[in-house]
């Protein structure tokens, strides 16, 4: 069943009625990320793509408040009037809400210039398990005083609150942008001097991401292991960038809708894959790809892309993907951190075990959701 949200006084009425009846609540937004994560027991959702509209807007102060319901696409049009944007571009479709997408932390190739949900958020208001209203963060750049709870809500996949309204942080839309592709070796040591280069050539680029060649081929650009590079600014910064990374050679512009295909790649594909994300250090990336590619390899239909300037690999794999891959993954000799975005339902069990076994996880939860009413199970069990 999906309860009807009507404003914040009906979200706390249902979470004092699941709070009477012991009933578990499923939290989310448009459901686009209802199957990611672990089971969650609970026969009642919560559903939170009504509460939406913009509370406050100031386009001086590069500030908007939203209800957290609005979609990334609503977002967008509504500042886009306003020669603003909000520069996040996790993957999936631009029809996922705000409050999704601070809970379960999601991010783009955007994070390399403009940093992740935690660094975008200047404050929310959420309901706790226990029916209180909470407030963190506020609504102007420089108010950083107190308890962090904007940090401690984003990536907690709505086990610790249910997000009603967010503070973003808002960029002026650049009036100049380009992507260019660099072909990238299958050495590992030219590999990542090619990154390395990339990274420490003058400027910031909005984003850069290593692909690999299916990667490529879904995104409608030359079927080879590249670089794309996501410029933005006035003019004369992209050109400068442009030509410092024209010197390293073999730099060639392309359709900057690469960069939207590449977000809804997962959603092009017809049907839910595993997900798998790899964490490593930036010097290791090259290292830790090499590895990796070795092992998908053997997987028809496997695709990978990375953010090298945060070590971060993402994979994407066909749902029948054996579980004995999975585990080669998880121990390759790079050893970087390895967390599963998405699961098949018996795979969680084996593969993921829980990431709130320790103390601290389960105080942290005891606080905010006291009859572990929230999301329960879906980071792992509580004991």
């Amino acid at each position: 069943m999906t309860a009807v949200i009507e404003g914040t006084d009906s979200i706390r009425e249902l979470v004092d009625d699941a709070v009477r009846s012991e009933t578990p609540l499923r939290i989310s937004g448009r459901s686009h990320w209802i199957d990611a994560g672990r089971p969650v027991e609970a026969t009642r959702i919560v559903s939170l793509a009504t509460h939406n509209g913009v509370v406050d807007y100031v386009p001086g102060d590069l500030t908007i408040t939203v209800q957290s319901g609005t979609t990334l696409a609503e977002i967008e049009e509504l500042t886009r009037a306003e020669g603003q944007w909000f520069p996040i571009d996790p993957f999936g479709s631009s029809d996922g809400t705000i409050g999704a997408t601070i809970a379960t932390g999601s991010f783009g190739p955007l994070a390399n210039s403009f940093g992740r949900p935690r660094d975008l958020v200047l404050g929310l208001e959420l309901i706790t398990g226990d029916g209180k209203i909470v407030r963190g963060g506020g609504r102007v750049v420089k108010n950083v005083a107190g308890f962090d709870l904007v940090r401690l809500m984003t990536g907690s996949w709505g086990t610790l609150g249910i997000i009603t309204e967010v503070t973003l942080r808002l960029y002026s839309l650049p009036s100049a942008t380009v992507t260019l592709a660099l072909g990238a070796s299958d050495s590992v040591t030219a590999l990542q001097q090619r990154i390395n280069s990339l990274l420490q050539s003058p400027g910031i680029p909005f984003a850069v991401e290593l692909v690999d060649a299916s990667m490529s081929a879904k995104l409608g650009i030359a079927q080879k292991q590249q670089l794309l590079v996501r410029l933005g600014g006035n003019s004369a910064a992209v050109n400068a960038q442009r030509s410092a990374i024209e010197l390293l050679g073999g730099a060639r512009e392309v359709d900057p809708a690469v960069w939207n295909r590449l977000q809804a790649v997962e959603d092009a594909e017809g049907r839910i894959p595993i997900v798998v994300r790899l964490s490593c250090l930036p010097q290791s990336v090259a290292e830790t790809w090499t590895q990796i590619r070795a092992i998908l390899d053997e997987v028809n239909g496997a695709v990978m892309h990375a953010t090298p300037s945060l070590g971060i690999i993402r994979c994407l794999l066909p749902g029948e993907t054996q579980f004995s891959i999975l585990e080669r993954l998880t121990g390759i000799a790079a050893n970087p951190t390895v967390v599963f975005e998405r699961l098949p339902r018996d795979g969680w069990a084996s593969l993921a075990p829980s990431v709130v076994s320790d103390r601290l996880s389960q105080r942290v939860k005891t606080a905010f959701d006291p009859f572990g009413i929230l999301n329960p199970g879906i980071m792992g069990v509580v004991a």
